[in-house]
C-alpha cells in the first residue's frame, strides 16, 4: 500500500515537473553581500595634486583630465592618453619641489607622450632644476616607502 502511494506521488511530481518546470528550477544564487568600501585618500591627497596641476597646467600650456591617487608599489606617477594623472600618494611625503617635479612631469606627457629631448625641454620650462630633483626621487624615494599610510 505504501508503495503504491508513493508511486502516485511521484507519478504527481513528474507531471508537475513537465507542466510547470519552473517550480522546479533551482533557487537563485544569493547575491554576494556587499564588498565593504575601501578608504580612500581621495579628500585631501587629490586636492593637494589637483592645486599643484592647476598651478603648472597653464604654465606648459596643456590641459588634464581626472587625478587619482593610488598606492603603487613601483611608480611616481603616470598619464594616460585620455589625459588622466595618476599620483603616488608617498609623494606627500617629499619635500614639495619633488612633488611640484613629478606633477610637471606629467603634465609634460600631455604636450609629449615619451621622454625625448622634446619631453624634457617642456618639463625644464616649469622646473629648471628637475635633474636636482629626480636624483632626490632616486636616491630617497625608498624612505617613503617605510612611513605607513596616512
Amino acid at each position: 500500500m505504501t508503495s503504491s502511494i508513493i508511486g502516485e506521488v511521484k507519478d504527481f511530481l513528474r507531471g508537475l515537473k513537465t507542466d510547470w518546470p519552473e517550480l522546479f528550477a533551482p533557487p537563485p544564487k544569493p547575491a554576494a553581500p556587499p564588498r565593504p568600501r575601501r578608504e580612500r585618500p581621495e579628500g585631501d591627497l587629490v586636492r593637494v595634486f589637483r592645486e599643484r596641476a592647476d598651478h603648472y597646467a597653464p604654465i606648459l600650456g596643456v590641459t588634464y583630465g581626472r587625478i587619482s591617487v593610488k598606492d603603487q608599489r613601483t611608480l611616481w606617477g603616470s598619464c594616460t592618453p585620455e589625459g588622466n594623472l595618476n599620483f603616488n600618494w608617498r609623494l606627500t611625503l617629499a619635500p614639495p619641489e619633488v612633488l611640484d617635479y613629478l606633477v610637471i612631469h606629467e603634465l609634460a606627457h600631455r604636450a609629449q607622450m615619451n621622454h625625448s629631448r622634446r619631453f624634457w625641454e617642456v618639463v625644464e620650462k616649469a622646473c629648471p632644476d628637475h635633474k636636482v630633483h629626480r636624483r632626490w626621487l632616486r636616491k630617497n624615494g625608498r624612505a617613503l616607502y617605510e612611513p605607513k599610510r596616512p
